[in-house]
Parts: structure tokens; sequence; C-alpha cells
């Protein structure tokens, strides 16, 4: 037994206070606060994020996230017992840390662990045709049923995935290596929408994006490398819409048009190459300072091969969605480039 309640205790020991312990700076930025992640060599980058309100920290760069307890645990290599411990003796946070061990990167699929998402994303599909709150948010976010279908999106309860996966003879031991089930048996994306990422046939990626304003992170994908989501759908049209995120990326194919999404604003030499084989490449990225900069930075690499289109008076194409002369106004941008890079 520990000599206080978990809960209480982390209640009583902010996060923020921990992670600052180790000599990490955080610097607010609109509800959460943000630093250089300990856990890979970030270059220096504020890749960290702290939510007080739900006193959590996730990590966009390397996927580690999780609560106070487990950021001491990552820190010092201990057990969930030892940094209970460390946690009640405030004076003990402020000790020298200790190397943490390096966090393995996500292991290529296996056979089992490709089933298991191919599983959950048909479990999340089904949970999202039976949860009215999560049509009507995807409605009220212009998006149609048949995208809904076409793109198999889901909505995760937080709750029977696991039952389901027994049901199916897939072993639970696969779904955590996946990334689906954490280790305390918590579901990954409890509380989000689901976008899968499929591949011939496979499901390789699932993002989510939280159902309600209180689900932190915002998006939460799994770890390893992010693949360009959309991407065999239009590999071999000759041109395509480049775009941020999965809600541009599901209104443009929603309107009939090639679309590729980034999944954020990273935008390195590696993914810009895969977008020479297109002839033309039309650049609707977020008309913010982190859109314009990942636009210039696209069309240094990409050339006279790369057009930026620009909607006034909206953030990006998912705003466009749930206007009533949104699409109209996105096909009349795009004729407009088209007709200036002719």
């Amino acid at each position: 037994m520990y000599s206080t309640d978990v809960q209480t205790l982390k209640r009583l020991r902010p996060i923020a206070e921990a992670v600052e312990s180790y000599g990490i700076p955080l610097r607010r930025m609109g509800r959460s606060l943000i630093g250089r992640c300990p856990f890979h060599n970030d270059g220096g980058r504020p890749n960290l994020n702290v939510y007080p309100a739900t006193e959590s920290f996730y990590c966009f760069r390397c996927g580690m996230g999780g609560d106070v307890i487990t950021f001491i645990r990552q820190m010092e290599g201990l057990s969930f017992p030892e940094a209970v411990a460390r946690l009640e003796g405030r004076p003990a946070i402020l000790a020298r840390r200790r190397p943490a061990p390096p966090r393995p990167r996500r292991q290529r699929l296996g056979t089992a662990e490709r089933a298991c998402l191919l599983a959950a994303v048909d479990f999340y599909y089904n949970q999202l045709l039976r949860e009215d709150q999560a049509v009507e948010y995807l409605t009220g976010r212009g998006i149609d049923r048949q995208t809904i279908d076409r793109h198999c999106l889901g909505f995760a309860r937080g709750q029977g995935l696991a039952e389901y996966l027994r049901w199916r003879r897939l072993p639970l031991g696969a779904a955590r290596r996946a990334g689906l089930i954490r280790a305390s048996g918590v579901e990954t994306f409890a509380g989000r929408i689901i976008y899968p990422e499929r591949r011939e046939g496979q499901v390789i990626w699932l993002t989510g994006r939280g159902l309600n304003s209180d689900c932190e992170p915002r998006y939460l994908s799994l770890p390893g490398r992010k693949p360009l989501l959309g991407w065999e759908a239009a590999r071999d049209e000759s041109w395509i819409v480049l775009t941020e995120g999965v809600f541009d990326l599901l209104v443009l194919r929603q309107w009939g048009y090639p679309a590729i999404a980034l999944g954020g604003t990273a935008i390195g030499p590696r993914l810009l190459r895969a977008m020479r084989r297109f002839e033309r490449v039309y650049l609707a990225l977020d008309n913010d300072a982190a859109g314009r900069q990942a636009a210039v930075q696209a069309a240094d690499i990409l050339g006279a091969r790369a057009t930026r289109i620009e909607v006034d008076g909206v953030k990006d194409v998912a705003e466009l969605a749930t206007l009533q002369d949104g699409r109209q106004r996105f096909e009349a941008a795009l004729e407009l480039w088209r007709e200036q890079a002719a």
C-alpha cells in the first residue's frame, strides 16, 4: 500500500513542477506548456507538451506521453512503486538525474500487430456508427456518411477493444506492441475520432482527434515515423493538393480532389522528394505562420511544379467545409492559381 492515494498524490505534485525540476524549462503556449523533450535528441526544439489541466505530457516527435508518474519512471528508469515513492517526497524529485534508457523505435509491424490494427479499425468504425456525439461532430465539420464509410473513420469510447481482440483470437501483446493499448491496459485513442491510413489492404497508421476540448493532446498518433496520409489513393495522379491535417484531407477527398496530407507542418526533403512524381503540387497549407513557412520550404525543393493556393478569410481547407460556399471558394482559388501557373 502506498502512504498516499495515487490520484491525490498526482494532484499534490503538479506535472509541470516535476518536469522543470529536471532542468527542463517550460513556457506557455495556449493551454499547454512546451519545452525540449528529454526522451529523444530533439536538437533543442520544443517538442514536449505539458498539459496542466489534465496533468499529462506528450511529445509529438517521439510519441512518449503519460502522467507525472510515467514521466519520472522514464526519466530515472524506475518501477511504478519506486516512482510513486519518489513522488511522495518532493525533495527526491530534485535528485540527480540518472540517464534514462533509450526509448526503442517502433518495430516493423509483424503479422499479429497488423491483424490487431485492422481489427481495431473495424471495432472503432462500428463504435462510431453507434455514437451520436461522434457522428454529429463529423457532420458539424462537413464530413458526410459516404466519407465516413470510404475512409472507415472510427471512434474510441475507451472500452471494449481488448475484449473484441480476444474474441477475434488476437494477442493483446501484439496490440500493445502496435501502440493500441498501453501497458496500464488503457486504450491509447480513448475519446478520439480515428483516421486509419491504409496501404495495399493493410492498416499502417492510426491518428486520433480528441472529440472534446479537454482531450489533450488534440491529436494523437501511433509512435514511429509518420507516413504521408492519403498516399495510396493519390500516388498515380498527375497532380495533387498537398495539405496539413486529416480533416483537410477528408474534405478534399469528399470534394473529389486528389489530396495528400502531411499530418502537421513537418516537411522534410524525404517527404518532398516523394512529391516529385507529380507534375503539379498545389500547396493548400494552413494560412498561418507555420503553414506559410512549410509552403516556402516545399516550393524551395519542388521548384516550378509547386503552386501555393490561398483562400482569404479562413485558416485551412477544413474550415471551408463548414461554410455554405466553401467548396465554391476553394474551386475558384484553385482555378485562379492554375491560370497563373499556366
